[in-house]
């Protein structure tokens, strides 16, 4: 079997697998394939796992906080419904739709796609649920949330008695759950229940796939010379269309964003009447002040230094697009960005977890500000922006000197 790498468009000969072996293509390191003994039964497990601890976390005390004989429970139901109903529709929709709903969607669509109803499934509609699920996929942000409960606990601790409910220990075991679930999602062998690979003529491994006019289905990963792939019926192209002038919009969009979303106030402290706000900054000097370097640490690499350094390192392979020279670097660093891109919504589910569990009215309350709202925008538009570029661009050159 032939595949044809999707960050570099490298042919790849792909031979049987054994148990917890990978294919690497061998121009960009990129991970090809992988293959798992019993996958469909492992990820079956682990779905149905993963939506019974999630279900299992959302009405239970999720984390308790407690001040002067003032105490303050949530759930994470408790936490949508307060967010939609005092605060923000923006803010409890991307708390409902990252930590709830996108667990819930992948984990229904892993279900139906290891089923027996998959491989009868017309290949029009397989193509919808396996674009929906490879687009879903890239948004969890469940682990996010976890490691911004734990950096909310540490700037908490100072002020109350802080202590977790079951419905926190049931989200611990969801995303463990979770993680290992997407860690097995293996597309090439989904098509491969859904409908057989067609393999076109006169293939030669070790070259470029559009060197010998042939495209890669996006969805599939069929290879074709047709306009449309023959086995989803997406439309197939050399590369993604118009993806370095989409990518160069949304980051610039992301770019304006990111100046009001450091500027502006994310949040409102009332400590006894008293209003404080604070901006991305502030809270970093104030968590580095009060001794807490770790937390002060990760919140400046992630809300402040992450979403300039992926502006500053698309805008490079933008750049080098178009004379690159050193398309394995270019690879690699396009490979971190994939990894970097959510990490910078930390601050946002801090700001949530804050409003949410603190409210002890004018003794000790936070609330939102519209800084959080420009933040979060700016880091979806970034998600975006490196989603929307195609990194087999950066390899044209090179392939074309073959």
């Amino acid at each position: 079997m032939i595949l044809a790498c999707k960050h570099c468009d490298t042919l790849v000969r792909v031979s049987s697998l054994g148990e917890q072996q990978r294919a690497i293509c061998p121009c960009c390191k990129n991970e090809i394939v992988s293959y798992q003994a019993n996958q469909q039964q492992w990820l079956i497990a682990f779905s149905l796992t993963s939506l019974l601890f999630l279900f299992s976390s959302l009405y239970p005390s999720f984390i308790s906080f407690s001040q002067h004989g003032l105490v303050q429970d949530i759930s994470l139901w408790n936490t949508f419904s307060l967010l939609a109903d005092k605060y923000s529709l923006v803010l409890s929709g991307i708390f409902v739709f990252s930590t709830f709903l996108i667990p819930l969607f992948i984990c229904l669509l892993l279900l139906l796609t290891n089923s027996h109803y998959w491989q009868d499934l017309n290949p029009h509609n397989a193509r919808y649920l396996a674009r929906l699920l490879n687009k879903i996929k890239t948004l969890n942000l469940s682990d996010i949330f976890l490691v911004a409960v734990l950096v909310s606990v540490f700037k908490l601790m100072s002020l109350a008695d802080i202590r977790f409910g079951p419905g926190f220990w049931a989200y611990i075991l969801f995303v463990i759950c979770f993680i290992e679930t997407l860690s097995l999602i293996n597309e090439t062998e989904l098509w491969e229940r859904q409908q057989m690979l067609f393999q076109p003529a006169l293939l030669h491994d070790g070259k470029s796939a559009r060197a010998q006019e042939l495209k890669q289905c996006l969805i599939c990963s069929q290879l074709t010379r047709e306009t449309h792939c023959p086995r989803c019926y997406s439309k197939t192209y050399f590369r993604k269309p118009n993806s370095t002038q989409r990518a160069i919009i949304w980051m610039v969009t992301a770019t304006v964003f990111l100046i009001p979303a450091n500027l502006l106030p994310i949040m409102n402290t009332i400590n006894l009447g008293n209003e404080t706000p604070a901006t991305i900054f502030s809270g970093v000097v104030v968590m580095w002040q009060s001794g807490s370097y770790p937390v002060a640490i990760l919140i400046f690499i992630a809300s402040i230094c992450i979403p300039i350094i992926k502006a500053v390192a698309l805008f490079y392979l933008i750049f080098q697009s178009r004379k690159c020279s050193h398309p394995k670097r270019a690879s690699t660093i396009y490979r971190w960005l994939e990894i970097m891109g959510k990490w910078s919504m930390i601050d946002v589910f801090v700001v949530i977890i804050l409003v949410s569990l603190v409210q002890l009215g004018t003794v000790l309350s936070v609330e939102p500000h519209v800084g959080i709202v420009f933040f979060t925008v700016m880091v979806l538009c970034q998600i975006v922006a490196v989603n929307s570029f195609d990194p087999r661009i950066l390899w044209d050159k090179f392939h074309n000197h073959e």
